[in-house]
């Protein structure tokens, strides 16, 4: 039976051309079962095979083209929508195409732009070098050969960013931070404003985690690295000014003609008053340490230790610790411990002078006490994980198995994907 283009098979019709495809099928099956059993016959001499069971004529299954259509156009929207795209991200230098594997380089008198296709943005400092060394669908990789750049990094579900620095690798996801690097001094400097990195590389082990309001140091050439944490400032009302106020000036009478020079010159006298001086809080702030340490000894920096409020102690601190002053550090935070007590300022003390026992004088038996101090005074504190983790390679350095594998399974109960994860679990497999 044969359908002619622009038939409309009724049902009868379409029943009987599938009676005729039925008939063709079967035949077929028959054939292919008579000429299998004449080979099995010649096979045994003339008589069937004992242990051959006879097969029922069996028919194929078929797809109708519709079905097969829709079914391939299922197919090819579900792999849009599980494949990511391909495209690679695009970048732009100043108003200028950006290209992958180009050298940029900043100016020496104006920072440079680079925008992303998918809204990150980096920002080059004045003389600061970078590359991109390569892009794709989901992020790129930046290499920074000197200098400082500030990133607002986009965040997707699957982005990933990796920014190489010396021989640092800071892997982001999505966040804002300040990045430096000094070949020459071998330091590296971030500071994260939002989000978190994780940061690879000497010193700082397989992968640090550092999250936002902290900043990370590295010092190569003095084989040591901190990770500090800025807590929030409250601003209070700005202090009065201690210019001193011009007298009013007498009001003549209307005859008596134009006022005299003297009151022009009081006037003229009292605008250009100069402008206020940076405390050392504001230069602390801007994190201008040194110029803050000037200013503080300037004031008076033991008068400032005696009467300074806890959060100004631990600012205090920070100034001395980054200027390079550790004596003036420790005063100040011994200081937070002594006047303070029992407070959570006096507690982060506690854990910053376990840290610079740690990492600068290598005590590791004076460190371990000062995170312990901490962990019992602020056990949920936001210092515990890393003093919890510091503790663990305190005693590992004192020599002192038994005691790092306790730490360890005591991080692992309460941190177990954290940044001393990986240490903790190489401990507890020595056993």
């Amino acid at each position: 039976m044969r359908l002619v283009k622009g038939d409309r098979p009724s049902l009868d019709r379409l029943r009987e051309l599938g009676r005729v495809q039925d008939a063709e099928l079967a035949a077929q099956d028959l054939d292919l079962e008579r000429a299998r059993e004449r080979f099995l016959e010649s096979a045994a001499g003339g008589a069937a095979h004992p242990g051959v069971a006879r097969l029922g004529p069996s028919r194929p299954r078929w797809i109708a083209p519709a079905a097969f259509v829709a079914l391939a156009a299922a197919s090819a929207v579900l792999l849009l929508v599980l494949l990511p795209s391909s495209r690679s991200l695009s970048f732009a230098v100043g108003s200028a195409e950006g290209q992958v594997g180009t050298w940029i380089a900043a100016a020496a008198d104006a920072p440079l732009p680079i925008r992303f296709s998918d809204g990150t943005s980096l920002a080059l400092d004045a003389d600061a070098r970078a590359r991109v060394v390569a892009a794709d669908a989901r992020g790129a990789r930046v290499l920074l050969e000197a200098g400082r750049l500030t990133a607002a990094v986009t965040h997707t579900g699957t982005s990933t960013w990796n920014f190489n620095v010396g021989p640092f690798d800071v892997l982001v996801t999505g966040t804002r931070f300040e990045l430096s690097w000094s070949p020459v001094d071998e330091e590296l400097k971030l500071v994260l404003r939002e989000g978190s990195v994780a940061v690879s590389g000497p010193l700082v082990g397989g992968r640090r985690a550092v999250a936002a309001g902290e900043t990370l140091e590295v010092f190569c050439k003095e084989q040591r690295f901190e990770l500090t944490r800025r807590e929030p400032r409250a601003e209070g009302p700005p202090p009065p000014s201690s210019a001193p106020v011009a007298p009013a000036a007498p009001v003549a009478p209307a005859a008596s003609g134009p006022a005299p020079a003297a009151i022009g010159d009081t006037v003229a006298r009292t605008a250009e008053a100069p402008a206020r001086r940076p405390s050392w809080r504001d230069l602390v702030d801007a994190n201008k340490y040194d110029e803050a340490m000037t200013a503080a000894e300037a004031e008076g920096f033991d008068r400032l230790v005696a009467r300074a409020s806890a959060a100004d102690l631990l600012m205090l601190a920070d100034a001395a610790r980054f200027s390079g002053k550790p004596e003036r550090a420790a005063a100040a935070l011994t200081a937070a411990r002594s006047r303070f007590a029992g407070t959570g300022e006096a507690a982060k003390a506690a854990f910053h002078l376990g840290r610079m026992a740690f990492d600068q004088r290598r005590s590791y038996a004076e460190a371990e006490r000062w995170f312990g101090v901490y962990l019992g005074e602020q056990p949920g504190g936001s210092f515990a994980q890393e003093a919890l983790g510091r503790i663990i390679e305190c005693r590992a350095r004192m020599g002192s198995a038994s005691g790092a594998r306790e730490a360890a399974r005591r991080y692992l109960e309460r941190y177990p994907a954290g940044p001393h994860a990986a240490h903790a679990k190489s401990l507890l497999e020595e056993e």
